[in-house]
């Protein structure tokens, strides 16, 4: 007998479903964009158990006949195109003709349409068999309901998450095409409860920003600075907004090609890129990033969800990184200057902000000499420092002092030790909020005012989601209207910014988290590491020897004392035999 088989058209369509369907997210995707394929100016959305137990998505777009309504179940069968050139050229969201045969096959389906009111037609399947074909009295346009999601696919729906995780993900789909289509009326409903609620806002860059402000609040909107418009060499445009350093606080980063949202691994990389060496940060803000291109410039079919594209000219992400750059500048305020005349100084002079006894005495002598960098530390005249590390080694070094209010620099039995001072208060602050976080429960204090944490749907449904854990940790919230969240409590020792910045990166965090432990062990090492980085010393701070000698005393009992949270090194030693070479005399 043949070892090679044709496998029948049920089973073939339900394993083409797991490459198109993959979560109710993704039927809530593939049915928006028929909507959207077919003029519709509102799309209602409506789900249950997170969309687990019944999607509905109704459009009031052009409809469907009888037999485009049946056709539109056939594998392949699809209006938007007819050759191969027309996949250069392709103009819809949708085009391949998979979408509703794939949900069908995995589903329960009841497709209502109508091209003129009142008019229509109903079809039932179930599992990728019609069931039924009735007349129906409809309004013009189409209401497509999937139920029982994997019901005969038992392997496939065990790996669906929670309700509410999967809820938050359709969320999610959902907001983006709100802020791609700001001339649409878009709504969201979870069991009778509004999620999303968006108004037209109309067409252009006011509009856009108008529709941040609907999805994300007043607050992220009005940090946007527009992206100017950059022509591209077949035609086209690139333009947005990027956010100013504090938008940072979450990942709010959306691109957007043709008005489709994609989620490309090189507009990505790009503007990190640009982030890096313009603000030499790791803090990326907000972007709202749109690439209005000719359709034969880039190749949408690249990807089963359309969720990656590839650009047929790559000079395209060459454009957008220029166009980025000038984005992150102005939205720093930052403008071209040219440079000074020899011998002159700035109208104002720049001065320390040290810290500790001492300091105001420093930036004034700096601000007198109208000087960047003022200053030569003396070696201080002190007894060596023993310095026990872990292992219970004793290491005795001299302390010689600070360089440019930066470096720490001992004099050890074997050489001269350069320390960071910003990287190792880091460390220290790093092994300090670990290990009181890692009880337990974690000491919490109240706050006298609470903060008011301006969320988008899916934003606020992560939180909640995590609402039992996150009161664990110290962390205690209260739901508000919309979609905001009020921080009632934080854990102690940790200020009230660094707790808003955590819980908004924690927001917009695209991890998934079904083990308590994993989520806890990621949410501290997440705090500790932002939070030590931003308490710790900065540089150019002048430290007092006492300072400096309990600063390298705790340095060397942490459990790792050699490199920061985030990797950097905090310890440079030059040996006797190193110093002697270089000035020749080995």
């Amino acid at each position: 007998m043949a070892k090679i088989r044709i496998l029948p058209d049920q089973l073939a369509s339900q394993i083409a479903a797991g490459e198109v369907v993959e979560r109710p997210a993704a039927v809530v995707k593939e049915l928006f964009e028929n909507a959207l394929d077919a003029d519709a100016g509102r799309i209602e959305v409506d789900l249950q158990a997170g969309g687990k137990r019944r999607i509905s998505v109704v459009d009031d777009g052009s409809g469907m006949g009888r037999d485009d309504a049946l056709l539109a179940f056939d594998r392949h069968a699809t209006s938007k195109i007819s050759t191969f050139d027309d996949l250069d050229r392709v103009r819809t969201f949708g085009f391949r003709g998979e979408a509703l045969a794939s949900i069908a096959a995995v589903a329960r389906v009841e497709l209502t349409t109508a091209v003129d009111a009142g008019d229509g037609v109903r079809v039932r399947i179930e599992g990728g068999r019609v069931r039924s074909v009735e007349p129906a009295s409809h309004p013009r346009g189409t209401r497509i309901e999937v139920a029982s999601l994997f019901f005969n696919v038992p392997a496939r729906r065990k790996f669906l998450k929670t309700p509410a995780t999967e809820l938050r993900h359709s969320a999610a789909v959902v907001q983006g095409y709100a802020l791609a289509l700001p001339t649409l009326r878009i709504h969201l409903r979870h069991h009778d409860r509004t999620l999303v609620d968006v108004m037209p806002a109309g067409e252009g860059a006011d509009a856009t920003r108008q529709r941040v402000a609907q999805v994300f609040g007043t607050e992220l909107a009005d940090q946007l600075t527009a992206i100017e418009p950059v022509g591209t060499t077949d035609g086209g445009t690139i333009w947005g907004f990027v956010g100013g350093p504090a938008s940072g606080r979450g990942r709010r980063a959306f691109t957007f090609v043709n008005r489709r949202l994609i989620r490309d691994r090189g507009v990505m990389a790009t503007f990190y890129r640009a982030v890096r060496d313009e603000w030499h940060s790791e803090e990326f803000p907000a972007l709202f990033l749109f690439f209005d291109l000719t359709p034969e410039a880039v190749d949408v079919n690249v990807h089963p969800q359309k969720s990656e594209v590839r650009f047929r000219d790559n000079a395209v992400l060459d454009r957008a990184a220029a166009a980025i750059r000038t984005g992150l500048r102005g939205s720093r305020g930052e403008i071209a200057a040219g440079f000074a005349p020899s011998g002159s100084h700035p109208a104002v002079p720049f001065a320390w902000q040290g810290s500790g006894a001492g300091a105001g005495e420093r930036a004034s002598a700096v601000a007198e000499g109208d000087r960047l960098a003022a200053a030569a530390y003396q070696p201080l005249d002190r007894s060596p420092v023993p310095l026990s590390g872990r292992s219970g080694e004793v290491r005795p070094f001299r302390l010689l002092g600070q360089y440019k209010g930066t470096l720490v620099l001992l004099e050890g039995p074997d050489g001269l030790y350069i320390v960071d001072q910003h990287v190792a208060h880091e460390r220290i602050l790093f092994e300090r909020l670990r290990r009181a976080m890692r009880a337990e429960r974690t000491a919490a204090q109240t706050l006298l005012q609470p903060i008011v944490l301006e969320l988008a749907a899916d934003e606020a449904l992560r939180l909640v989601e995590h609402a039992d854990l996150l009161d664990e940790i110290g962390f205690e919230l209260a739901g508000m209207s919309g979609h905001a969240v009020a921080l009632l409590t934080t854990p102690a020792g940790l200020d009230a910014a660094d707790s808003e910045r955590i819980l908004m990166r924690l927001a917009g965090s695209p991890w998934e988290h079904d083990d308590p432990r994993a989520l806890r062990a990621a949410i501290l090492d997440g705090w500790a590491a932002d939070a030590s980085c931003k308490a710790a010393v900065k540089m150019h701070e002048p430290l007092s020897a006492p300072e400096m000698e309990a600063l390298v005393t705790e340095l060397f009992e942490a459990e790792q004392p050699y490199a920061c949270p985030h990797g950097r090194p905090i310890v440079m030693r030059m040996t006797d035999r190193d110093l002697e070479s270089r000035f020749g005399r080995r």
